[in-house]
């Protein structure tokens, strides 16, 4: 049976190698993902097998990089140590189904939130619209936190742009009701109109980022991969974080629990406590921009002050 489960293993890895192989990275396109499919996995099923898919699930996560775009945020300033924790609540059909089935005990790790509020650490949480249908009263208490800002990770979390991991894909009349629907549901719990979006599993294309523009969105991607999805090593997921964090990041991780991302709560004490004793400051993700803009104007009106001496000083010296 052992051998039975390892030739599967090893027929699924070839097929995501000639996805990812036969896939063409087009401009502009963000290839990172926030998830890889994944079999289902019971008691019964051999260690080797899963060990053989978490390190699948993180070599397609850290060794592709982005081909980067003007329109989209990958970091903050890198003039402060300040550094943006966010989570994805991700919800598919597909997770949906095994949800309402029993199948999966839940998608929502009460866990991570719980010590975010304990540690007073602020955080973006980047919500599918699906799971805040699925867990209205979780949403409603997330919106109301004063801790917490709510961004936008589509309606069904599927792919934007071609081939994304194994995401569902769309069609081109489908985006804008995948991006509609998630916006008035969070409406209807902030009572503000939202501004952030990230794509599901980080792929897009320039299409993708106009049609953002055009409904008042910005675009955030990441700099730092947790790598949580499907990984079962604490420890991997803090070195992941701590070896790769510098002033403005913005880190991504997840925020369903057990199975998609079994130790993220496990790995988040020690990756705040470390972070907050090198000096950084947690912030949202608005008010990480907040500071990029600050310091823009800052340099302008410097550079205006510098001007306007330099000009008096001319003319002092009679030039």
């Amino acid at each position: 049976m052992d051998k039975l489960f390892l030739a599967l293993a090893f027929f699924y890895l070839f097929i995501v190698i000639i996805f990812i192989g036969s896939s063409q990275v087009k401009d502009s396109i963000i290839v990172y993902a926030d998830y890889v499919p994944t079999p289902s996995f019971t008691n019964d099923t051999p260690s080797a097998f899963k060990q053989l898919f978490f390190s699948v699930a993180q070599d397609g996560e850290n060794a592709v990089s982005p081909v980067t775009n003007n329109g989209v945020v990958f970091h903050g300033s890198r003039s402060d140590k300040k550094v943006a924790l966010t989570f994805d609540a991700d919800m598919t059909p597909w997770m949906k189904e095994q949800l309402l089935s029993g199948a999966v005990k839940s998608y929502y790790n009460q866990q991570l939130i719980d010590y975010l509020d304990q540690s007073q650490t602020k955080a973006t949480l980047f919500l599918t619209g699906m799971w805040i249908e699925l867990y209205p009263d979780a949403a409603t208490h997330l919106a109301a936190d004063p801790l917490f800002e709510l961004g936008s990770h589509s309606y069904s979390h599927p792919s934007f742009s071609g081939f994304c991991y194994g995401l569902a894909q769309i069609t081109q009349d489908e985006k804008q009701p995948e991006i509609d629907k998630t916006q008035q549901l969070l409406v209807g719990l902030t009572k503000k109109q939202n501004t952030l979006f990230r794509f599901p599993g980080g792929c897009y294309a320039q299409d993708e980022i106009d049609l953002l523009h055009k409904k008042g969105l910005q675009a955030i991607q990441w700099d730092v991969v947790g790598d949580d999805g499907f990984n079962d090593s604490t420890q991997a997921i803090v070195a992941n974080v701590l070896k790769n964090v510098q002033n403005g990041s913005i880190i991504v991780m997840h925020m369903n629990g057990y199975p998609n991302d079994p130790k993220t709560s496990d790995a988040l004490p020690e990756i705040i406590t470390t972070l907050k004793l090198r000096g950084y400051t947690f912030v949202t993700i608005s008010e990480l921009l907040s500071q990029n803009l600050t310091s823009a104007k800052s340099n302008e009106l410097q550079y205006l002050r510098n001007y306007l001496l330099s000009d008096k000083q001319l003319t002092k010296n009679g030039v």
